[in-house]
């Protein structure tokens, strides 16, 4: 029998983060997942930005996400000799008047830490439809999603903790102390397995929809922007010379293949946005897990405390997760209570709902 501390299930930005940081503590896991399962974060375009929506408004505990994910990131960038993290100004072009208006009014010294007005935005106008200015933003940038993903798999396969499977949740086994699937025994399971918890029997209560997006390769000629620009639609130029354009958001969908719909979708932005002429290259789409309230659900069950959820990373995966999975690991190693913004516990009542039912 194969004795760890936790077994992960997923291996997602979520699953990846969570097992990075329980092993920098000193604890030993064991992840499960397949690639029959195809997690979103394989195709994401990796963007963290601090200012988000239509109205350009910091993103929710923008103070600590950003540093953090920044550190995080660069320590795996020299523990596994690897270049994933791009720290890129992202140009946001006002839409009108009234927009450059409103983010004047309600610009704060908080939010001036991560945005401010654009003094060159004279430079983006070759290139891009550009009349009202716009800002810039720091502690943003790119990951290499994939990349980063796959190195810390080849980490956990160099010490034999990594299983190319989907897990059958009716081989779990809980006891008193502990949980066990086939051979391995652990002190808890960590389900992270964003969209796909739909099918968990412990969680699927747990109010995580999907949220289908297409994301497009561009070749983009005469265009030597390296900034990243985001006008409804990002556009991330990439170390080969090519560009990252997306993405469409889809509700109704059958399958995680890329769309008709979100192609017309996106290309028509690049046509609205862009001033030079563009080829498409490449089509890909995924499932993002989101929920009503745009936050993580980190935390256990509410009746078996050996099983836990990570999920919730929406469209902010890649800011989220290093910060979602520390408050976790705080929780399972030090006892510190979960912030209610983040706690599962906020949809306990979903399951007694469930249950009683």
């Amino acid at each position: 029998m194969k004795q760890v501390d936790y077994i992960i299930v997923g291996q997602g930005l979520a699953g990846t983060c969570t097992a990075l940081s329980l092993l920098r503590e000193k604890q030993t896991v064991v992840v499960a997942a397949s690639a029959d399962k195809k997690a979103s974060s394989e195709i994401a375009a990796g963007l963290f930005n601090p200012v988000t929506g239509k109205k350009m408004v910091l993103t929710w505990n923008a103070k600590e996400l950003f540093p953090y994910l920044l550190e995080f990131y660069a320590q795996t960038e020299e523990e596994l000799k690897i270049k994933i993290l791009y720290p890129k100004k992202i140009y946001r072009p006002f839409s009108d008047m009234q927009a450059q208006n409103d983010f004047w009014a309600k610009s704060t010294d908080e939010s001036a830490v991560f945005a401010a007005a654009e003094p060159d935005n004279g430079a983006y106008t070759p290139y891009i439809n550009n009349p009202f200015g716009g800002i810039s933003t720091n502690f943003s940038g790119y990951l290499d999603v994939k990349t980063f993903i796959q190195a810390v798999q080849n980490k956990l396969k160099d010490s034999d903790s990594f299983m190319n499977e989907t897990l059958v949740y009716e081989d779990l086994i809980f006891e008193k102390e502990f949980v066990q699937y086939k051979n391995i025994r652990a002190k808890k399971i960590i389900f992270a397995e964003g969209y796909h918890n739909k099918k968990n029997p412990y969680f699927r209560w747990v109010p995580v929809q999907g949220m289908k997006g297409d994301v497009l390769t561009l070749d983009i000629e005469d265009y030597p922007l390296q900034d990243v620009v985001n006008k409804h639609f990002f556009i991330i130029p990439l170390p080969n010379g090519s560009f990252r354009m997306g993405s469409s958001y889809i509700r109704q969908f059958e399958d995680d293949l890329p769309t008709a719909a979100g192609l017309k979708e996106i290309t028509e932005g690049a046509n609205t946005i862009l001033k030079k002429p563009f080829v498409v290259t490449n089509q890909q789409a995924g499932i993002r897990p989101v929920v009503p309230d745009h936050r993580p659900i980190i935390g256990p069950h509410p009746e078996n405390p050996l099983a836990v959820i990570i999920n919730g990373l929406g469209t902010k995966g890649v800011s989220l997760a290093p910060f979602a999975a520390r408050e976790l690991v705080k929780f399972l190693l030090q006892g510190q209570e979960i912030d209610k913004s983040m706690s599962v516990n906020r949809f306990n009542y979903l399951y007694f709902i469930q249950k009683k039912n």
